[in-house]
């Protein structure tokens, strides 16, 4: 619960109270089919629609009022209303207020790739919920997501991790005034948003004003090769830690998808549920900011050994002897390398099958980076790609060029048509493209075709 009602509200954000202010606010929304009683909905103008439409819906569903902007059509009669000039301003300004009525540490986490996985990661390992941890349970790392994530922080929460996510030059300027962590993590340091960043540089740039932030008695974490993309006169007020694979570091000892044996500092020698090698310096410094916030050795070494990754994040669908890698929420040249390598090494595979995709926002280097990805479809000796829409074209062009048994498709459908009807028993399925793209769409259809080799056989969903 928010605590407080719609005057305070009122009064946080600087705005005109329309009616009654009296009602207490539970929570806040910005998606009108989200609205519960007691709710603040927020009217925000999208590119798309306008949340002012939908006031009488958000009514219906018992909200006890709405921040909304002048001139923007008739609202609800008795509505209690917010009026402000800028509804997502308003938005970021009752997240500053409410963060400062907590007693928080603030863990920021941006990169180019594994956001939300590690925000996720690092939310386990610290205590999650029971131990006062708050993080939004999706990827609200925009200027709209990020104060959402705020608001929906409980007030006796402790420690708060929010992700910090930018397409363009500014962005994150504007986040970080809503809100500025102590410690903080840049995950890594890859080509992506091209089209808005329009270069690497660029990226490092904005990426790295979140390690800026942080105060000198904060903390920055960076893998060891996210760290080598920062300038080599870059000064921040926190202290660097790089992390790296290697002896007195972090070790790979064996490599079983859901099952890397590893070794972390400080916790020796564990097995974590993971399937890729980021995945595993994601969660070495999950333990380090544990290990910064207090937390004890065994009660870090417990929870990192029971990490489960967001929906949509390499999740493998085990279906009798079919497997299913369900990589489809994004994709990025580093992303899909990283895929690929997770591919190549499934164990038992008769097949190894890659369904690309198109990687939206590459801006001019789009064709580049889609080729290159066609090479490595290559060198890690798939057996047969399925591209989708352009990029998935440029990928299958290149792939042939090395003698891969490559096809393309125009949509997640008409590949699921394709290739439902020819799997085969032992056959990997690697889904892998922007979230554009739908290529979960073909989940249930592969699913169902596996099950039909085997119809005694369920679904088991191996998360790691």
């Amino acid at each position: 619960m928010l605590g407080l009602d719609l005057a305070q509200v009122a009064s946080a954000v600087g705005g005109e109270l329309c009616g009654d202010g009296k009602a207490p606010i539970n929570g806040v929304v910005t998606d009108s089919r989200q609205a519960r009683p007691g709710d603040l909905f927020v009217a925000l103008d999208g590119a798309h629609t306008d949340g002012h439409c939908f006031l009488r819906e958000v009514r219906a569903a018992g909200a006890s009022g709405a921040l909304v902007m002048p001139d923007r059509g008739e609202r609800p009669e008795g509505f209690p209303c917010v009026v402000v000039p800028d509804t997502l301003e308003a938005l970021a300004a009752l997240a500053r207020h409410h963060l400062g009525r907590l007693q928080v540490k603030v863990v920021g986490i941006t990169g180019t790739v594994g956001k939300t996985t590690a925000k996720d990661m690092f939310a386990q390992v610290l205590g999650g919920p029971a131990a006062r941890v708050h993080a939004a349970p999706a990827s609200y790392n925009s200027e709209c997501g990020l104060p959402l994530a705020i608001l929906a922080s409980p007030q006796e929460s402790r420690v708060l991790v929010l992700e910090y996510g930018v397409n363009a030059p500014g962005e994150m300027a504007r986040l970080l005034s809503i809100a500025k962590p102590q410690l903080a993590c840049i995950t890594a340091l890859t080509p992506v948003h091209l089209e808005g960043m329009g270069s690497l540089e660029v990226i490092v740039s904005e990426k790295t004003l979140l390690a800026a932030a942080a105060p000198p008695d904060g903390v920055v974490w960076m893998p060891e090769e996210a760290a080598q993309q920062v300038p080599s006169d870059a000064r921040w007020p926190a202290r660097l830690r790089r992390t790296g694979f290697g002896p007195g570091a972090v070790q790979i000892l064996h490599r079983q998808p859901g099952a890397f044996r590893v070794t972390l500092p400080r916790l020796g020698e564990l097995t974590l549920p993971v399937y890729a090698d980021h995945e595993v310096m994601l969660a070495a410094i999950a333990v380090e900011v544990g290990f910064e916030l207090g937390e004890n050795v065994e009660a870090l070494r417990e929870r990192v050994q029971d990490l489960r990754r967001p929906e949509g994040r390499l999740t493998a669908h085990v279906i009798g002897a079919v497997t299913v890698l369900d990589d489809a929420y994004n994709a990025s040249p580093a992303a899909a390398c990283a895929a690929l390598e997770v591919l190549e090494r499934w164990p038992q595979a008769r097949r190894r099958i890659a369904v690309l995709g198109t990687m939206h926002e590459l801006g001019a280097e789009a064709e580049q980076w889609h080729r290159e990805l066609g090479r490595q479809v290559a060198a890690v000796g798939v057996d047969q790609l399925f591209g989708v829409g352009a990029g998935g074209a440029w990928i299958v062009a290149e792939a042939r060029e090395a003698g891969i048994d490559a096809m393309v498709a125009d949509d997640a459908e008409a590949v699921g048509s394709l290739l439902a009807p020819a799997l085969r028993e032992q056959d990997v399925v690697l889904l892998k493209a922007s979230r554009a793209e739908g290529l979960e769409r073909m989940l249930p259809r592969l699913c169902a075709a596996a099950r039909a080799l085997n119809p005694a056989v369920g679904v088991q969903e191996v998360k790691a």
